[in-house]
């Protein structure tokens, strides 16, 4: 498809450097590329962070992070206050630099940040790496921007996933419905704090999340929810899927609870659950027999009411007919 476009209704024009299309927009952060031009359109060359982050509708942290990015390209050139030349991002006069974590920082020893060129060599150059992008970009259905490419080695190269453990939760990731980068990082850095790292021990833990997931969609179906889970309602689940409650039991503990409230209520079929972990009820017969036995005590209880109310009754209309036929005189009954 080809269009014509037609520029001359438009307003004023601000110039952008060819090299940034030609060169480097293609692995650039969109975010970045808002915040440069920003930066081309203004007639200013003193920047204000907050105003400019207001202006692009980014962080201040991405505003920094991007003048920092683009003086490390050459597009600007980026000073202080103090007319001090400002350095990109993770560099100094050499390629790359590495940059040392606390002593007491539980990740490996060193994190090394690239320039978009040291980073494209480095990728293209390691066999295993190549293939990870390539295959991460399938996955993802997109190419991977020099941020996301970044980010994809910082997991492989400072966190020490394997390429396979990477792949294995981008898959997870994609499958639901989360596609961007920074979450797939998100995920990976906190399994990593909680010593998730090698290739097991991330398989095994997505399918123990699958399973959390399963029986939260199980559950919001059981129950007729149809919009996303609070968090308040995920903490209700997880609660129950804890005490081993199938999905049949939470259906019951909904039934009777829509039977007493007419509406959904979680604490209420909350209590309902507690209350058969308190009794050890843990099966559809269980709480069958459970609730025979409390019928029946219930009527036990109605009869042995009914029949104390019958029993003074019938006594007192035998004293009265007892006491109109009784002769004082002959000790009995009147003949």
């Amino acid at each position: 498809m080809v269009y014509r476009v037609d520029c001359s209704r438009w307003g004023r024009f601000f110039q952008v450097p060819c090299s940034v299309v030609d060169e480097h927009i293609k692995l650039s952060d969109g975010e970045f590329i808002k915040v440069l031009l920003c930066i081309l359109c203004g007639n200013s060359n003193i920047i204000d962070t907050d105003k400019l982050s207001g202006q692009a509708g980014v962080s201040v942290r991405t505003v920094e992070d991007s003048l920092r990015y683009w003086a490390g390209l050459g597009v600007i050139s980026l000073y202080d206050e103090n007319g001090g030349d400002v350095k990109a991002v993770g560099q100094t006069s050499e390629p790359c630099a590495a940059v040392q974590p606390k002593a007491e920082d539980p990740k490996p020893k060193t994190v090394v940040r690239y320039s978009p060129k040291d980073l494209s060599d480095k990728i293209n150059k390691n066999g295993e790496l190549k293939l990870l992008t390539d295959d991460v970009q399938r996955i993802l259905g997109r190419t991977i921007n020099a941020t996301e490419t970044a980010g994809l080695l910082n997991l492989y190269e400072y966190y020490g996933f394997s390429a396979a453990s990477i792949l294995m939760i981008t898959d997870y990731c994609h499958k639901l419905g989360k596609d961007r980068f920074a979450y797939i990082e998100r995920v990976a850095k906190d399994w990593f704090e909680r010593g998730i790292t090698s290739y097991s021990d991330v398989e095994n833990e997505i399918i123990a999340q699958s399973k959390i997931r399963s029986y939260e969609y199980k559950t919001a179906k059981a129950f007729g929810i149809n919009s996303k889970l609070s968090k308040r309602q995920q903490e209700y689940i997880d609660s129950w899927r804890s005490m081993g409650f199938s999905i049949e039991m939470l259906e019951i503990a909904y039934e009777k609870c829509m039977d007493a409230k007419n509406t959904l209520s979680f604490s209420y079929i909350d209590g309902i659950v507690k209350n058969w972990a308190g009794k050890s009820i843990s099966t559809p017969e269980q709480v069958s027999r459970e609730e025979q036995r409390f019928a029946d005590s219930n009527k036990k209880k109605k009869q042995m009411s009914d029949n104390g109310s019958k029993s003074t009754s019938y006594d007192l209309d035998e004293w009265e007919q007892y006491a109109m036929n009784f002769d004082p005189n002959r000790g009995g009954d009147k003949q």
